[in-house]
């Protein structure tokens, strides 16, 4: 039923009495005080070779380890809390290398989007992937920040040259005196492993005959030497290792999650394990107002235009 033009038209001016007020409201009305629960974080990105592999997916494409850990990245920033701070680390051979030290998240968004997207596996200084000495290294560096972040560990969990499960690396620090989250990522299948070098030109796939397939240290002793002999050559093939991500947790204190997971689940498992602060924010109530304004106008004015080319 067509409304008659008068009354039409009176709505249509309180509409933009209201609308203009809201906008108004949004580009005047003061910030306020929001105490919320804030934390610092140090998220370590592997960026060894393993993580070039194509098995998980993202936006419905297969993409590589590494572009979908550098995307949950991103995705969890935005679902942090404003008055978090987030520093960002690279993992290679035994090492985590710290980027950039815990900033503000809400101040520093964009700079720590741009960083993530830089990252890439031509950054790595070598071809080795200790996971184990790498973790234990990411606590020594959260260790020595004040205030001491919570380590989120973004990994496929693949250890080359491979560890004998008698022949693991010993954790020293105290337990549980960082918190932190283990991320696994990949799928469950053994695929190949591309290879490039140092500078990142494409070498194709790793074979069998070029990566070592067993402990070195467990090469000299001879029981050893047996057991790893019956064992198929597949270290030149990569899946997520959750058994040793799960078994990395256990040893350093940390909780772990496996892929395929979302942000949000990421950001529970920090509320339980990471140590909070309140902290208090100034809160913008503009997109509130903004938003509203802009729907009421779609409301009021979209159908009518809408419809009047449609009859």
């Amino acid at each position: 039923m067509k409304l008659p033009f008068q009354q039409r038209i009176t709505m249509s001016a309180v509409a933009m009495i209201i609308a203009l007020i809201l906008i108004a409201a949004a580009l005047w009305f003061p910030k306020t005080d929001h105490t919320v629960q804030a934390m610092d974080l140090l998220v370590v990105l592997d960026i060894t070779q393993s993580m070039d592999v194509t098995d998980v997916e993202l936006d419905k494409e297969q993409v590589s380890r590494l572009d979908w850990a550098k995307d949950f990245t991103k995705k969890t920033l935005v679902d942090l809390p404003c008055g978090s701070h987030v520093g960002l680390a690279v993992f290679s051979e035994y090492r985590s290398l710290i980027l950039i030290n815990p900033v503000e998240v809400c101040a520093n968004y964009h700079d720590l989007k741009q960083m993530i997207s830089k990252i890439s596996g031509v950054m790595a200084w070598a071809l080795s992937s200790e996971v184990s000495k790498a973790s234990f290294d990411a606590i020594k560096q959260a260790k020595r920040m004040d205030p001491s972040p919570s380590v989120v560990f973004i990994t496929d969990g693949h250890e080359s040259p491979p560890l004998h499960k008698t022949l693991f690396a010993k954790f020293k620090g105290k337990l549980g005196e960082i918190s932190g989250v283990f991320v696994g990522v990949g799928g469950d299948d053994l695929l190949p492993i591309p290879k490039h070098d140092l500078e990142g030109n494409d070498l194709g796939v790793w074979k069998a005959n070029e990566v070592l397939q067993q402990d070195v240290y467990a090469s000299g002793r001879g029981d050893m030497q047996e057991q790893n002999a019956l064992k198929a050559k597949t270290e030149h093939l990569s899946s997520q290792k959750k058994l040793h991500i799960k078994r990395l947790a256990s040893m350093v204190g940390f909780d772990y999650i496996l892929s395929p997971i979302k942000p949000t689940q990421l950001i529970n498992k920090l509320k339980k394990v990471a140590k909070t602060h309140e902290q208090i924010v100034r809160y913008s109530w503009a997109p509130w107002f903004g938003g509203l304004a802009l729907l009421l106008l779609l409301i009021l004015y979209f159908p009518s235009h809408y419809f009047q080319r449609n009859s």
